[in-house]
């Protein structure tokens, strides 16, 4: 690998960590999308793994804050997790840390895009419902939501 490689390598891969949080395998596929030769683009994030200026645990734990105060639930997290080849115990540890309330979390929602009141009908109910099903919210967090 010539030095201009891995200098531009090493430069988007700092942009790209600049802005936010990446996991290993998004950085990959984004140098890759730029053209770069995948052993040359793994060797160099090898190095900034090992200095841990690239960290999935740090990846996941803003990726899920965002995600949950962005109203997005357990489910839909995993889901992006296995997306980003993130270790699925690792993303469950965080997930189900205490920091989270999901119960809450399905409520607030509901109540965002519905309103406080109850829905009266079945079919306003199982609408809502698959809301934050879709969302990604687990049954007894969606249940919780209409307690």
């Amino acid at each position: 690998m010539t030095e201009t490689d891995t200098k531009i390598i090493n430069h988007a891969i700092t942009r790209f960590l600049a802005r936010r949080e990446h996991s290993y395998a998004e950085l990959l596929e984004k140098l890759l999308k730029k053209g770069f030769d995948e052993n040359k683009c793994e060797q160099q994030l090898r190095q900034f793994k090992e200095k841990n200026i690239q960290s999935n645990s740090r990846f996941v734990e803003s990726f899920v804050r965002n995600a949950y105060m962005n109203g997005k639930g357990p489910q839909f997290i995993r889901q992006s997790m296995y997306q980003h080849q993130i270790n699925e115990q690792d993303a469950n540890e965080f997930i189900s840390s205490e920091e989270f309330d999901w119960y809450e979390s399905a409520t607030r929602v509901r109540e965002k895009r519905f309103g406080s009141d109850m829905p009266i009908d079945f079919t306003a109910k199982q609408k809502q419902m698959r809301f934050l099903q879709y969302r990604g919210f687990e049954q007894a967090h969606i249940n919780h939501a209409f307690e």
